[in-house]
């Protein structure tokens, strides 16, 4: 990965997932919750296939609530709601640049957490090692899997 896309790795990079910018931009998640949760400085990370996900399901998804919310994400995000980053991809595939992403992240000496709702992406994401952030709707909040590297 070139060092130009990592940037400094003084803060947390946080590689954020589809669902969790959706719950952001419907505002079921704060961003002062990530502030709790994290309690250190970051930085927000939206790979490219991140953003061409929400783009894809504000054309083909079925009409109804998953199109407004992602459409609802994609005005969030141009409307500077939120500080963050947009990253180049690996490959199209959201999940898997996240995981590879965060690998290359952390071999580079980076902490990095990835931001996500999404079971399956929270399992591989540990059994790569990678920390994972995710909320926890009973409690309101938001929790890690383990504190990250």
């Amino acid at each position: 990965m070139e060092a130009h896309r990592l940037g400094s790795c003084k803060r947390i990079k946080i590689l954020v997932d589809t669902n969790f910018l959706i719950l952001l931009a419907t505002g079921i998640i704060a961003p002062s919750l990530i502030d709790k949760a994290v309690d250190y400085s970051y930085e927000l990370l939206v790979p490219e296939s991140v953003f061409e996900e929400l783009v894809k399901l504000t054309r083909e998804a079925p009409r109804g609530k998953t199109r407004k919310t992602a459409s609802r994400a994609l005005e969030f995000l141009e409307a500077g709601e939120i500080a963050y980053k947009r990253i180049p991809s690996e490959t199209m595939n959201p999940d898997d640049d996240l995981i590879m992403i965060a690998r290359e992240m952390r071999a580079s000496g980076c902490r990095v957490l990835i931001a996500s709702n999404d079971r399956e992406l929270r399992r591989r994401a540990r059994q790569a090692g990678i920390a994972t952030l995710y909320y926890r709707e009973n409690k309101g909040i938001l929790e890690t899997d383990w504190a990250p590297l």
